[in-house]
């Protein structure tokens, strides 16, 4: 069992010995913001060991015999880090990992839960002038059992969902950072959209289709949602910022048609 823990340990304490799964996967990046690019995976020893890795590459073994078509991997983690680890940055984790232990786990998770809450306050509040939500939230409307991260997207007066790309746009206007699409997560993105698979059976794509194209001919509203993700350093003013931006789409009846084209998941 692998338990991809990456949006929760940011915000929360893992007790690895209540949850005892095989692998657990998390990003230092989301932890403290930096290094980029450097997380974890741990492993137990006995389910390591099932593992096997069917080539190798530098670093990953102890001997290679070209002649032979033979080799010997290295032992443990050793044998699944390509290359040369990354050396300058991996020190940072160190220092990271540190100030998480200064700060307290729990001091960020009563912080950003005080902060998500009213995000998610402010969204499930969103009406339009005749009623109707003007938001769709993917997951809790609370904060229990949630992360720091809050996928939702934003509808119009008629129930049909903005296109993300615009959201992109207006948030880019009030200096928020946000992330659209489907996250690299395609199969959730076919959940939300209750999208069958004989539909993405029947819509494949062809010679010279873009993904424009295909979002168009499975009847798609949208490509994807948008993601809001609090940790350590947000703060209050964030999320008053997050009120007047999410504001925007109260009563939106369309949006530009000059939108860039959608580049991939």
């Amino acid at each position: 069992m692998l338990l991809d823990a990456a949006a929760y340990v940011p915000t929360n304490r893992l007790d690895l010995s209540r949850w005892q799964p095989d692998f657990v996967a998390l990003s230092f990046y989301k932890m403290f913001g930096w290094p980029t690019g450097v997380g974890s995976l741990i492993a137990r020893r006995d389910a390591l060991a099932k593992l096997e890795r069917p080539w190798f590459s530098g670093g990953t073994i102890v001997a290679a015999f070209v002649q032979r078509e033979w080799h010997q991997s290295a032992t443990g983690a050793a044998q699944f880090e390509d290359g040369t680890p990354d050396f300058l940055n991996l020190p940072a984790v160190e220092l990271g990992l540190r100030l998480l232990d200064r700060i307290g786990i729990e001091t960020i998770h009563t912080r950003v839960e005080a902060l998500g809450s009213r995000l998610l306050e402010t969204l499930v509040s969103l009406r339009h002038g005749g009623g109707a939500p003007a938001a769709a939230i993917y997951g809790p409307r609370d904060f229990e059992r949630r992360g720091a991260t809050i996928a939702f997207n934003f509808l119009h007066p008629d129930g049909r969902v903005v296109d993300e790309r615009y959201v992109d746009r207006v948030a880019r206007r009030h200096n928020i950072s946000l992330r659209t699409g489907c996250f690299c997560n395609p199969g959730a993105g076919e959940v939300a959209f209750t999208i069958s698979r004989e539909t993405l059976v029947g819509g494949e794509f062809g010679d010279g289709m873009t993904l424009d194209d295909y979002v168009a001919a499975i009847g798609l509203p949208s490509g994807g949602a948008v993601r809001a993700s609090l940790g350590l350093a947000s703060n209050v003013a964030d999320t008053r910022r997050f009120e007047a931006f999410a504001g925007e789409f109260v009563d939106l009846a369309a949006v530009p048609s000059d939108l860039p084209p959608r580049v991939g998941c």
